[in-house]
C-alpha cells in the first residue's frame, strides 16, 4: 500500500463548563477524554473536529477542549456545528498547534475541505449551506490542484433513515451534491451530528460517512452494530486517492458515564 495520512474525526462531545456536571446522565468531558485516550493509540496525523465541540458555546468550555487537546500535540482541523459559537472557537482554538478551520487544507496528496452549515436562523438545529460557503467550495475545487478530496461538514447531507434526525439536516443538500459531482476528485464526505455510525455510497462512488459522538448516541431503530458506546471514525488517505476507513468504539466504565 502507499503511504498514507491518518486522520481521526472527533464530533459532537458536547463539552460543558464544569467538567463535574453531566449532560442527560453523561459526564461529556470523561467520555472526551476516554476517546482522546484511544485516538492518541491510534497515532494520527490530524484531528478532524466536525462540530457541537460545547452544548453551550461557553467560553470555559472552549477552554476545557484545549485542555484536552493541547497535550496531543497533533495538527487540528475544525469546523463549527449548531451548538457551537464560531467567534468562540476562532479564537480559543488557534492555541493549538497547526490548528486550521473553515478552509482549504493542503493534506500533500490530499485536499481537506472544511464547511459551515450552520444555519443560524434554524428552529431545531437544521443546517444550510449558505450562497457564500457553495462559491467557497466551487472556488476551492475549481482553481486548487485537482487532489483527492475530502469534505467535511457538521450536519449530514443525506438521509440517515430516522425521521426526527432527518428533519435536522442540510436543507440544501441537493445543491451541494450537484456541485461537487461535476469534480471527479471529491472522494469522501463526513460529517456529525447524528450521534451515530452511518455510510452511504452516491451514485457517482463518492462515500459519505457519519460518525459517532463521543458522548450520548442516537441508535437507529434497525442495526447490527453495537453502537452504545461514544466513538471516533478513522480514516486513511492514500496518494493514489484510494481510502479506508473504519469506526473505533470506546468501552465506557460507569465511572466515565
Amino acid at each position: 500500500m502507499s503511504h498514507s495520512i491518518l486522520l481521526a474525526q472527533v464530533t459532537d462531545s458536547h463539552l460543558l463548563a464544569k467538567t463535574t456536571d453531566q449532560l442527560r446522565g453523561c459526564n461529556t468531558w470523561q467520555t472526551f477524554n476516554a476517546v482522546l485516550r484511544e485516538v492518541a493509540q491510534c497515532k494520527p496525523d490530524g484531528l478532524l473536529l466536525t462540530g457541537d465541540l460545547a452544548e453551550q458555546g461557553e467560553a470555559e468550555a472552549y477552554g476545557n477542549l484545549v485542555d484536552a487537546l493541547s497535550p496531543l500535540q497533533i495538527p487540528t482541523y475544525w469546523l463549527p456545528g449548531n451548538h457551537d459559537r464560531l467567534d468562540m472557537l476562532q479564537q480559543v482554538l488557534q492555541v493549538l498547534p497547526a490548528s486550521q478551520g473553515l478552509s482549504s487544507i493542503d493534506l500533500g496528496p490530499w485536499q481537506l475541505i472544511l464547511l459551515d452549515s450552520v444555519f443560524l436562523d434554524a428552529t431545531f438545529g437544521e443546517g444550510h449551506l449558505s450562497e457564500q460557503q457553495l462559491q467557497k467550495l466551487r472556488f476551492y475545487l475549481t482553481h486548487h490542484p485537482p487532489k483527492p478530496t475530502l469534505i467535511a461538514l457538521h450536519h449530514h447531507p443525506v438521509s440517515v433513515g430516522i425521521d426526527w434526525v432527518d428533519q435536522i439536516g442540510v436543507k440544501n443538500a441537493d445543491e451541494f451534491f450537484a456541485l461537487i459531482e461535476q469534480f471527479s476528485q471529491v472522494k469522501l464526505v463526513v460529517f456529525g451530528h447524528i450521534h451515530h455510525e452511518f455510510q452511504h455510497k452516491t451514485a457517482r462512488g463518492i462515500g459519505v460517512y457519519g460518525c459517532p459522538s463521543t458522548c450520548l448516541q442516537v441508535t437507529p431503530a434497525v442495526t447490527a452494530m453495537d453502537d452504545t458506546q461514544p466513538g471516533f471514525r478513522l480514516v486513511w488517505l492514500y496518494g493514489d486517492g484510494r481510502y479506508e476507513t473504519e469506526v473505533r468504539r470506546v468501552n465506557i466504565v460507569d465511572g466515565e458515564r
